[in-house]
């Protein structure tokens, strides 16, 4: 007798239903994107009981005739391939045809679609057709989920709080809205509106509807492309970050995806714009040729694989970098452009406004228990970092100074509060930063006496296989013992500086990256770094003249809003904010 038996039909459509329906969202994904490939203009979707009592997706788009209705809830029948080829330029959200037939082997399904002439509605329980008749409708599609995992009831056990899961689908309605704003969307909850976009095609109206009008006024574009891609959106100002990733988006041909590479070039796109621990908001729409790509991963067709991936990340990177550049972030203009001195002004109050930017509790730096440091104008001497052909657009005249901490001081639109640790440490980065572009500065000196350096045993294994990286840094370094290691040669700007802390640093970062850090932010580490144990500290008390050469030395930065470790410089408050906090309105 044969061991090996071929499945029934309904349990081989349950078991691909755990890999493409894992949770309510799915479902919501899955329907959504069909209302998109049909060519609806506007898609509603209704939840009830957190998508486990009901998902309703309501569109316009073309609509089906009995036959192809029927169709649809049949494995592998799908209008969107026909052949290999096709797999390999898929220009459509689905594809694969399996979306409906695993939702209805889950769930009770009623489907009522017209395509302008005949409507008709089929019901479906457990994968299988129990009704279809003919009914007036107007033309696109809709699609009632009940009872979502009835017949599961495993799979309805391990769900999340109802909280989670409809924050799910909010991600799912929301990113869709983001990939295609000629599309209006809206998410009802427990017959509440929860979310809608105009269909307006306005990519920055979408944002306000998700994040609010302060955010979105604070979302800056770019775009940029080369020979086989073209990437384009928003990203948010300095002033605005979040404490997880979540908030990049990431649209590759109109498709809400994860990659986890565009993530990481955003974020090391605000590399010295932001602290460790926050992040920007970002909507990345990449359009690439299809045969470039690989949606056809995961059932879900969440992960994709990139061809050139490591040119499309260079491309992000640098795209979201110049954004830094041509929104005038440094306070700076042609001395012959007198005219634009006050477009200058309003960028940079834009980028301090109030208390949605740099008052934020988190941000705040905690200077007290830092060691006291001399002055050293080596680092922040006039000559050494004025830009030929460039002047301050703003001139900032000090009045004092709080706390050995603190400078206060004032222009005609506002009055600062200055950080002069984190300004001295900003003003010393851009310096070193120009310094250490020439390469002689990366080569080896030879100790006298090599260091020994110890690690954990955990890591020690993993040090071994990444000494060719350290050494791209000027670090040489070899086994020595168990869990030694013995630095022979390090970069020549390191040999007056704390060695040991210098090395221990560059190996943490190595290790937690897995081998991975760039070159480049090695080097940009280590030089912040260097810049933090160069800058004055804290109850260091600075004369006029002193607070106003460190203030025009600052503005002459390209980046004078935060340190090199991402965190804010000044704070302004406007006469208008003044006014109202004294109750002069």
């Amino acid at each position: 007798m044969a061991i090996i038996k071929i499945l029934p039909r309904d349990l081989v459509t349950k078991i691909a239903a755990g890999e493409v329906v894992e949770r309510p969202a799915s479902v919501v994904k899955e329907l959504i994107e069909n209302s998109i490939d049909s060519g609806a203009k506007n898609i509603t979707v209704k939840i009830e009981g957190a998508g486990k009592t009901l998902i309703r997706v309501i569109d316009d788009g073309s609509g089906m005739e009995r036959e192809d209705l029927l169709n649809a809830f049949t494995p592998h029948a799908t209008s969107k391939i026909n052949s290999i080829k096709d797999l390999f330029r898929i220009k459509t959200l689905g594809f694969r045809g399996e979306a409906l037939p695993s939702i209805s082997s889950v769930s009770e399904v009623v489907a009522i679609s017209s395509t302008g002439d005949k409507g008709y509605r089929v019901e479906l329980e457990n994968g299988k057709v129990e009704k279809i008749e003919q009914t007036s409708a107007n033309k696109g599609t809709t699609i009632d989920v009940k009872n979502l995992f009835y017949n599961t009831p495993a799979r309805l056990k391990y769900l999340k709080s109802d909280y989670t899961e409809l924050a799910r689908i909010n991600e799912i309605v929301s990113k869709h809205a983001l990939a295609h704003t000629d599309i209006s969307f809206s998410l009802y909850i427990d017959e509440k509106l929860n979310f809608s976009s105009s269909g307006r095609g306005d990519v920055n109206e979408v944002i306000a509807s998700l994040y609010g009008l302060e955010v979105a006024r604070e979302m800056k574009p770019f775009s940029k492309k080369d020979s086989d891609f073209e990437v384009s959106g928003y990203t948010s100002s300095i002033g605005i970050s979040k404490s997880n990733r979540n908030f990049i988006t990431t649209i590759l041909n109109g498709r809400p995806v994860r990659v986890l590479g565009v993530h990481n070039a955003v974020v090391d796109a605000y590399k010295t714009y932001l602290m460790d621990g926050r992040f920007p908001i970002t909507v990345v729409n990449i359009e690439v040729d299809p045969s470039l790509i690989d949606v056809n991963v995961h059932p879900s067709k969440n992960e994709v694989r990139i061809s050139k991936e490591l040119q499309l990340l260079s491309l992000i990177e640098s795209a979201i970098s110049d954004v830094f550049k041509n929104n005038m972030i440094a306070p700076k203009v042609y001395a012959q452009a007198v005219n634009k001195n006050q477009q200058i002004k309003m960028d940079v109050m834009t980028f301090f406004n109030e208390k949605a930017k740099f008052s934020d509790i988190d941000q705040v730096r905690e200077a007290g228990d830092e060691e006291i440091n001399s002055l050293n104008f080596e680092f922040i001497d006039n000559s050494q970092v004025e830009r030929e052909g460039y002047e301050s657009g703003i001139q900032l005249i000090p009045i004092g100074q709080y706390a050995g901490k603190y400078i206060i001081a004032y222009d005609d639109e506002a009055l600062y509060l200055v950080d002069q640790h984190a300004a001295a440490e900003r003003i010393n980065y851009e310096k070193f930063l120009e310094d250490f572009n020439d390469q002689e500065r990366w080569t080896y000196t030879d100790l006298l006496v090599p260091l020994i350096i110890q690690v954990r045993a955990s890591q020690s294994t993993q040090l071994i296989e990444y000494i060719p990286e350290l050494e791209k840094i000027g670090i040489k370094i070899s086994p020595f013992g168990i869990n030694s290691f013995r630095v022979s040669s390090i970069p020549t700007w390191m040999k007056d500086a704390n060695v040991q802390e210098y090395i221990e640093e560059a190996i943490e970062q190595v290790l937690n990256s897995q081998g991975k850090i760039k070159v480049g932010d090695l080097r940009s580490n280590a030089i912040a770094m260097l810049s933090c144990k160069a800058a004055l500290k804290a109850n260091r008390h600075l004369s006029l003249s002193e607070m106003s050469m460190l203030l025009r030395n600052l503005l002459m930065c390209n980046n004078p809003f935060t340190c090199p470790h991402g965190r804010p410089i000044t704070i302004l408050f406007t006469m208008g904010e003044l006014d109202k906090m004294f109750k002069r309105t």
